[in-house]
């Protein structure tokens, strides 16, 4: 602690103590004109790469979101549309006769996850009666395509068809025994088939009994051309 002055001596005598002076602080110097400016602050690059990796994974996560919550593009195909009643079958009518009127009655399936109309028709030349099926499936949630060519390659599941181009994702056709004929397709989410089966009435069993009237290899290429028409008629 510094204590006051102690005066001894008179005026400008040894003992008198000089007086204080106040001197400004200075402050530090500055740099000329011209000199070096100030050095930037460091800036911290991995919070800018953590906060873009974060919002990619944000978009990322949003959009995997609104696909599973719109599942997947059924594409243009509808519900409201009766297959029998739509399918002209051109070719089939050309080679066995006008189409009749409905052989049952529909079979409807409209699940969440599944849509199927099954439906079939026939077709008369002369004492001769065939039967054409349509199976309709629209599927809501899966992929239908994987499980149609499992089908389509094991004999135990299913008959044994040639696969054609041209028509759809997937298509096949193939041969019954007793001269009828088969096409089927996978189109997106819709898994559409058309059979054709000759029949003939006998009037002895009372019965209809399968008649090879029609080359299967003539049926097949009807089929295919009915297959192309039915599946725009079924599209909106």
């Amino acid at each position: 602690m510094i204590s006051e002055p102690e005066l001894v001596g008179g005026p400008d005598g040894p003992g008198t103590p000089r007086p204080q002076v106040w001197v400004e602080p200075q402050p530090w110097p500055q740099p000329a004109p011209g000199g070096l400016p100030e050095a930037p602050r460091a800036r911290r690059p991995w919070l800018w790469a953590l906060g873009g990796a974060a919002l990619a994974s944000a978009l990322w996560a949003g959009g995997l979101y609104a696909y599973e919550s719109r599942g997947p593009d059924l594409g243009a195909y509808r519900t409201d549309r009766d297959p029998c009643q739509v399918g002209r079958f051109d070719g089939l009518t050309s080679a066995i006769g006008p189409k009749g009127p409905s052989m049952n009655e529909p079979l409807k399936v409209d699940e969440p996850a599944l849509f199927q109309w099954g439906c079939s028709v026939s077709l008369a030349k002369g004492s001769a009666r065939y039967g054409a099926s349509v199976d309709y499936a629209l599927h809501r949630v899966t992929d239908p395509g994987p499980e149609f060519e499992a089908r389509m390659a094991d004999p135990q599941i299913s008959e044994l068809g040639d696969r054609i181009g041209g028509l759809a994702e997937y298509a096949y056709v193939g041969e019954l025994s007793g001269g009828g004929v088969w096409v089927r397709v996978v189109d997106g989410q819709a898994e559409i088939s058309l059979t054709v089966m000759p029949e003939v009435w006998d009037e002895k069993r009372n019965r209809y009994v399968e008649s090879p009237d029609l080359d299967p290899a003539a049926l097949q290429t009807y089929l295919v051309e009915d297959m192309r028409q039915l599946m725009a008629a079924l599209q909106r």
